[in-house]
């Protein structure tokens, strides 16, 4: 019995349609990669569990009870004690170079007050610019509090003859947040959300320029100029650079007059590092539209070549070291990791560009070196 002639059509279509898939390198690669890369990324870079937070401690008291509260803290899987410190103006310099999470303070006569069956006192300093790590942060700390207390209430009921649940808690944690006292989520998230829709729309604005002159027809004239490839790129990127910088400003002024959240820090220094930081976004757009054959491809390959690895892979919301090694690794070649410390730098903790000379080293080689990719790309594409 033979099909129908509707059905024979379609299945021709089908098959037309299917052995273009198979045989499309790019369409191939879309189909077997993405989900592949994709998985692995979800897999591996979101982990709501931090390990290693870094911590520095000020023991004050410098007892018995300070010490094993101390080394509590300090072997614990969750945290890694960077250096014990002389002085609480110390952990707020650490905290404001982002070499620590929190700081650990035991003030004087806590252990004398821990003996005489007395709650000690503690303070926990947070850096608040982060309040997605800072609230994980002290819950870790006051879970393991939570464990010496137990201890210490056995101890006191053992000496005491009081039953353990009439007993009150031994250690008292008073908890100081810095840079984002009330964990506001938005004070947190606004300047990281400037730097991911920066990074997808720089891309975006240049990752059609170059195919487009190929779909209109004007490449060929474009490409018999005497202009120089890199050249070219240069003046490509010029204008969108203009137009990004522009959108910077704009965001920078929705966010303060929507959500109340705008830069404390340098204003100048924040426009100077935005600027290189869009060279590298544009630079990546440039590149892409230069291997692209269609403007389709291009923007499909600067969303995945952006947005994907920014949200995940930069410490936008999870902290990097919750994440192998490897991608560790991988986030340094990045831009926006090492923007989104300047910029909430800059917004939240009040700094200039002091503290993120390595950050800016780090924009300007990957800047130059994009642009430079992308300017090699246009000459491949010339051949």
């Amino acid at each position: 019995m033979r099909c129908p002639a509707p059905l024979r059509r379609m299945l021709a279509v089908a098959r037309a349609e299917w052995i273009h898939n198979v045989r499309d390198r790019r369409s191939l690669a879309i189909i077997i990669a993405l989900p592949i890369m994709l998985l692995l990324l979800y897999g591996y870079a979101i982990d709501f569990a931090l390990d290693e937070l870094l911590f520095a401690v000020l023991d004050e008291d410098r007892t018995e009870q300070s010490a094993e509260l101390v080394r509590s803290m300090a072997s614990s899987r969750y945290f890694t004690l960077v250096s014990a410190v002389g002085t609480p103006a110390e952990i707020e310099r650490m905290i404001a170079a982002g070499r620590i999470r929190f700081g650990f303070v035991v003030p004087r006569g806590f252990g004398e007050d821990v003996s005489a069956g007395r709650a000690g006192q503690v303070q926990v300093l947070l850096d608040g610019s982060d309040s997605m790590t800072a609230g994980v942060a002290l819950g870790y700390v006051e879970a393991i509090v939570r464990e010496r207390q137990l201890d210490l209430i056995a101890e006191w009921a053992a000496r005491s003859g009081v039953p353990p649940a009439l007993i009150a808690p031994p250690i008292d944690v008073r908890t100081r947040t810095l840079y984002n006292p009330e964990l506001k989520t938005v004070t947190f998230m606004v300047p990281g959300l400037i730097a991911v829709i920066m990074t997808m729309l720089a891309a975006l604005l240049t990752s059609g320029c170059i195919v487009r002159e190929r779909e209109v027809g004007s490449f060929e004239g474009l490409a018999a100029s005497p202009i120089a490839p890199v050249e070219i790129i240069i003046g490509k990127l010029l204008p969108y650079a203009a137009i990004a910088v522009a959108d910077v400003i704009l965001c920078i002024g929705v966010g303060w007059l929507v959500f109340g959240v705008y830069p404390t820090g340098s204003r100048p220094a924040l426009l100077l590092l935005s600027g290189l930081y869009l060279v590298a976004s544009l630079a990546i757009g440039l590149a892409i539209s230069s291997v692209a054959r269609t403007q389709q491809v291009a923007t499909l390959l600067a969303f995945l070549a952006t947005m994907l690895p920014t949200l995940l892979l930069t410490g936008f919301v999870f902290p990097l070291r919750s994440m192998p090694t490897v991608l560790q690794w991988f986030a340094q070649v990045i831009p926006a990791t090492h923007f989104l410390k300047v910029i909430r730098g800059i917004y939240l903790k009040g700094t200039g560009l002091g503290p993120y000379t390595q950050e800016t080293v780090a924009l300007a080689v990957i800047s130059l070196a994009l642009v430079v990719l992308a300017a090699k790309s246009f000459r491949k594409s010339l051949e």
